[in-house]
């Protein structure tokens, strides 16, 4: 997800249409703030600073990182997929990655993950430290850093994985790259289940000059992920065209290619609702009630523990939202 920033009169990112501060900043800001009985993450920064002991403040934050991990609540607070080094993370690059949208939006996910969910105290407690380092050091907070360090191990297994497949299939990166220009072909007369119906209309509902955007930040190694998976169901003959989209989404190179798969890919095991939301937009037919309908997938994509997807959809309603708003 490429987090933008939620300010106090935009509508609020839960989808209701209201504005932030009518709907639900104050539930989260009292989250964040916490009861009597929770920890003093205030007291315990302020003693980090006058000791020079930091092991404390480390410790609340790496249990806070596995609320990010896939398939946890916060598993969609990335950063742009092609922003990430490759390896080493310096201060500079992840300096550069923090916006004040990204810092406030990451803010926003973790206080409504702390007003939404029962959670084991250590890590409710690893999360309001994390919003506290966050509003306190922005790109230098501790946190900042584990999540860029949780998505170079996420991108070097995912190479690892492409690796291994090109290995198992007798291939070299030569004879996958080369291919690229008949993916655009593969992608319109397959018309693969390539995306989840959240990725899709997050791609369909953005101008076309602004769909590689929302490709890279978010969907791009999700489709990756999902083209290396399908390799262990397809025979070696079908398997190159997953291999190419798979390089092309890890390597972030052929413009366009979110565009396309959003004009022609099949959705990825759609409920009712979804499919017919998919068919009214995509066939440019009339759908009689379609920001009630959004609001009901939203609740079953999050009933489902679908956190990515439902974190996409209320983003992509609230920048819709706010279009109509200007």
């Amino acid at each position: 997800m490429q987090l933008v920033e939620v300010g106090r009169n935009e509508p609020c990112p839960c989808g209701s249409g209201r504005k932030y501060k009518k709907c639900c900043l104050a539930a989260r800001e009292a989250a964040v703030v916490g009861t009597v009985d929770d920890l003093d993450v205030k007291a315990m920064v302020d003693l980090a600073i006058e000791t020079d002991d930091w092991d404390a403040i480390h410790d609340h934050v790496d249990r806070a990182m596995e609320a990010f991990e896939h398939g946890a609540p916060l598993e969609h607070v990335r950063f742009r997929n092609d922003r990430i080094p490759p390896r080493d993370l310096d201060s500079a690059a992840l300096a550069n990655l923090c916006t004040v949208g990204w810092l406030r939006r990451a803010e926003f996910e973790i206080a409504r993950v702390l007003d939404r969910f029962v959670l084991d105290p250590d890590i409710r407690h690893g999360l309001r430290m994390s919003v506290h380092l966050l509003r306190r050091f922005g790109a230098g907070s501790p946190i900042v850093e584990e999540l860029g360090r949780l998505q170079v191990d996420e991108q070097v297994e995912r190479v690892r994985r492409f690796a291994n497949a090109l290995s198992r299939l007798g291939l070299s990166a030569a004879d996958v790259t080369a291919g690229w220009p008949d993916v655009f072909d593969w992608i319109e007369e397959a018309k693969p289940a390539i995306l989840s119906f959240a990725q899709w209309f997050a791609l369909r509902a953005e101008p076309a000059d602004g769909t590689d955007e929302v490709w890279l930040s978010s969907i791009a190694s999700r489709v990756a992920d999902r083209c290396l998976d399908e390799l262990n169901n397809v025979p070696g003959s079908d398997a190159r065209p997953w291999l190419q989209l798979a390089s092309i989404s890890i390597l972030h190179t052929v413009p366009g290619i979110g565009q396309m798969i959003a004009l022609y890919a099949r959705l990825q095991n759609p409920t009712p609702d979804e499919q017919a939301i998919f068919d009214a937009l995509q066939h440019k037919l009339e759908h009689e009630d379609l920001r009630g309908k959004l609001h009901v997938i939203v609740a079953a994509t999050d009933a489902r523990d679908g956190y990515a997807d439902a974190a996409l959809l209320r983003e992509t309603m609230q920048m819709v939202q706010s279009r109509l708003r200007r």
